[in-house]
């Protein structure tokens, strides 16, 4: 072959893939971290040394939001709502229950138009349901407890291998157990034997202690732990991408990272206040043409609009039954309207009793409304520490503030521009009665098109006699609410971890 001849075919073959590549369908990586708190992270004026040094390189390169929500600020719940696209409300996944029947999902859709799903890490709080077979799957025992970075590297690149060689486009979901409690103790109990130290770690003296939180030095110590875990899941998130490069798909991958709720502390998780709700959000799509190296401090997005994002994505029809809406003009440099605000709830909690509590926020602005008000007290498991410092103070402020937390008033209003750390409740403050009651609109606007349970409670929000009957009305106990199959699961589940502690026990 002569040399002329030699680079029309190299120039048609180059032509060639460049057509394969840009008609091949979308893969998909949706990554997500456990309890990451979005003061956590760089991009809302974290000083902590290198605390994010792969994310913060992802994000310089790809497009990153500034108010970005979970809808359900609990894990299982609120990863369901990212799958379905669906309010917990309209799924029937208001907490560690069972999801209604028929709501299509990200893994269904795709795996209906040609794709393989996999997932590595949460497999059980993260499949709305539980029937669902994915076509690869590693759970927390698998990857060091959810907790090896070199692990999940292995694993993803695997799996894309795989799929390469099935000829099928993929998603996979990748969600590490960090930061989630226990976190990294150096001097402390190991929760696996292939669990990994982080690739710093961080000391008391060198934490900022959010304002929600008291600044004492168990409250600081605990905190440099959970940093050493923010800094693992930063190496785990640095793994997959490695592996996504290695095998060649990065460029035809559609990337997204996002926590599931806030962190593992009082006025943050399972709460919805502005450190339960907000979360990073990073998105990169080399073949995409999204407007790169971009920070998008106008619009409001939150998670429940995460599956039409992928699916439009993908170039697949969004199912009517969506409660959620795509912002893939967003990554691509325009404009929407109607993204001022965003909705959230919570209902049940791992343990107690309900605590429904439903909230619209804005860039300026947040109400809540506690359904649960003079019915039951607020407590979660790690609360404790911190709370009981609190009560303990000398402070009079940070007496109030633990009563406050435990002992909620019905409505909540906060200035989250001057006020994000929801310290000063503005609900009976005149200056504010006119904007609060076109929050207090908002919300019933939403809870209305919803059908929400809670609705009729707020309609009694100044009644506390009625508000405590209907609460017994609309929330009985979680247990009654779970399907047959969801309870012969869970009972599975208990049962295996009864035998792995029973060998743990006898191998020792």
């Amino acid at each position: 072959m002569n040399k002329t001849t030699s680079l029309l075919a190299a120039g048609c073959l180059a032509a060639s893939s460049m057509v394969s590549a840009a008609s091949a369908p979308v893969n998909i990586m949706l990554i997500t971290a456990d309890d990451l708190g979005y003061e956590a992270y760089s991009l809302f004026n974290n000083e902590l040394p290198d605390l994010t040094p792969n994310m913060d390189q992802f994000a310089a390169e790809g497009v990153q939001f500034e108010h970005a929500h979970v809808n359900h600020s609990i894990c299982q719940p609120s990863r369901a709502v990212m799958l379905t696209g669906k309010y917990s409300t309209t799924s029937g996944m208001m907490g560690f229950i069972h999801m209604k029947d028929q709501v299509p999902t990200v893994m269904t859709t795709l795996a209906e138009h040609g794709y393989r799903t996999g997932i590595l890490g949460k497999v059980g709080h993260s499949s709305p349901d539980l029937a669902y077979q994915w076509d690869y799957s590693f759970d927390a025992n698998d990857l060091g407890a959810g907790r090896s970075p070199q692990l999940y590297h292995q694993r993803t690149k695997d799996y894309i291998e795989q799929s390469k060689k099935a000829g099928k486009p993929f998603f996979l979901m990748v969600n590490s157990h960090d930061p989630h409690r226990a976190f990294y103790d150096p001097a402390g109990k190991r929760q696996g034997g292939d669990e990994k130290t982080p690739s710093r770690l961080y000391t008391p003296d060198e934490v900022t202690v959010p304002s929600y939180l008291p600044d004492y030095p168990e409250i600081r110590l605990d905190l440099s732990h959970y940093y050493n875990s923010v800094r693992r899941l930063d190496d785990t998130f640095g793994q997959v991408i490695d592996a996504l490069e290695e095998t060649g798909a990065a460029d035809n991958t559609l990337v997204i990272f996002v926590s599931d709720n806030g962190s593992p502390f009082p006025y943050a998780k399972a709460n919805t206040y502005l450190a339960s709700t907000k979360t990073p959000l990073l998105v990169q799509w080399p073949n995409g043409k999204l407007e790169n190296g971009s920070v998008d401090d106008e619009h409001v997005v939150s998670t429940v609009d995460l599956m039409p994002t992928m699916l439009e994505a993908a170039g697949i029809d969004i199912p009517d039954t969506v409660d959620g809406r795509s912002f893939l003009p967003l990554l691509k440099g325009e404009e929407q309207d109607n993204r001022d605000y965003t909705f959230s709830q919570i209902d049940y909690k791992i343990g107690g009793p309900a605590t429904p509590m439903r909230a619209v926020q804005s860039k300026e602005f947040g109400y809540t409304f506690n359904a649960f008000a003079g019915f039951s007290e607020f407590k979660v498991g790690y609360d404790r520490q911190a709370i009981n410092l609190m009560k303990q103070s000398d402070d009079p402020e940070m007496k109030e503030r633990a009563k406050h937390f435990r002992k909620r008033v019905p409505e909540e209003f906060y200035d989250l521009k001057n006020d994000p750390d929801n310290i000063n409740n503005l609900i009976d403050n005149p200056e504010y009665q006119q904007v609060i009651k076109q929050y207090r609109a908002k919300l019933e606007e939403w809870m209305a098109k919803n059908e929400d349970p809670v609705l009729e409670i707020f309609n009694h929000r100044d009644d506390p006699q009625k508000m405590r009957a209907l609460m017994k009305t609309h929330y009985p106990t979680k247990n009654s609410l779970m399907s047959k199959a969801q309870k012969e699961h869970m009972a599975a589940k208990k049962a295996e971890k009864r035998a792995r502690r029973k060998n743990n026990k006898d191998s020792s």
